[in-house]
């Protein structure tokens, strides 16, 4: 891999790890359009390199929410040493804003038990030689065919929860009944669920998660803050068995520069998209996201019908 193209998918991946459009989707056609981005002998070193961009723009979320990150740490060692010592309080109106947040990111993140449930035996797909059972077998399924149809459904998908999303937080907006600036057990746990979903390609996790709690009731900026953090658990821990599943004696010397680069290119191409992201949501242009993605996805199961008619790949590199 080069450095331009390392460059090139630091930007794509920090841009779209955050921005409500699926990173995994937008590196899946970068990957297709440009195929010595991925396959022969250098997956391995492909698959490192994706790993390190997902740990960039992990490091990007902590950059911009430190301060209230800091703060869940030290509520998280004081609720511990309050277990231990019998001096807990379980009434969630008697808990802060970071407590609170701790406990619903612990809720949210308990629902990737639904990625792991064998419930798609039934379905007879098979990657890597294995039958797919999981969700997250099919994630992968998707992930690694050779066809982009599914990351245009997916990317459509997308496009009209956003919009949805948008055209319920504006009619509930000036409504007395609509929900305090807080997360509540019933936004935890949607969004929770929205996470699940947001594993295939092409739908967006910050989109996915932050449309369900809008659509839950939750005000959009809180929404927008929650979902970033609650993703900080899945993402590290995906990355951590990533790293322990990967053969590092066969990642070359370019592929170390590559990644290198990566990382900066995403952390702060992350940073920024984050920031321009709360810009977009507090100043009501967050569906501008889901006409993008509902363009983007018509127009990717056009080319894949192309390309399934034709019997061809549209790529360059080859």
């Amino acid at each position: 891999m080069s450095i331009l193209e390392a460059i090139i998918q630091g930007i794509v991946q920090g841009l779209t790890e955050f921005l409500p459009v699926s990173s995994s989707g937008h590196l899946s056609l970068v990957q297709h359009i440009l195929p010595s981005t991925s396959g022969g002998n250098n997956d391995v070193g492909n698959q490192a390199f994706s790993l390190f961009l997902h740990f960039g723009t992990l490091l990007a979320v902590f950059i911009v929410y430190r301060e209230i990150i800091w703060k869940m740490i030290l509520e998280f060692f004081s609720m511990c040493k309050e277990l231990f010592t019998g001096k807990f309080v379980w009434k969630l109106d008697r808990m802060n804003k970071e407590r609170r947040m701790v406990v619903f990111v612990v809720v949210a993140s308990a629902f990737a038990i639904l990625l792991f449930l064998p419930v798609l035996g039934w379905m007879g797909l098979e990657t890597g030689g294995e039958p797919v059972k999981k969700f997250s077998d099919l994630a992968e399924y998707f992930s690694n065919d050779n066809s982009i149809m599914a990351e245009g459904i997916f990317f459509t998908f997308t496009g009209i929860l956003i919009l949805l999303a948008t055209v319920f937080e504006y009619r509930i907006g000036n409504s007395p009944k609509n929900e305090e600036d807080v997360i509540t057990m019933r936004n935890a746990c949607a969004m929770g669920i929205g996470q699940c979903i947001a594993a295939m390609p092409g739908i967006s996790r910050s989109g996915t998660t932050t449309t369900v709690g809008m659509l839950t009731g939750a005000e959009k900026n809180t929404a927008l803050e929650f979902s970033f953090i609650m993703g900080i658990p899945a993402v590290l821990a995906a990355n951590l068995l990533e790293v322990k599943d990967t053969d590092w004696s066969t990642v070359s010397g370019s592929t170390v520069a590559a990644i290198i680069v990566g990382v900066i290119v995403s952390a702060v191409v992350g940073v920024l998209a984050i920031k321009f992201l709360k810009w977009i949501v507090s100043n009501d242009k967050f569906h501008y996201f889901g006409y993008y993605c509902l363009v983007l996805g018509i127009a990717v199961i056009i080319i894949a019908s192309i390309e399934r008619v034709l019997g061809t790949t549209f790529s360059f590199g080859k």
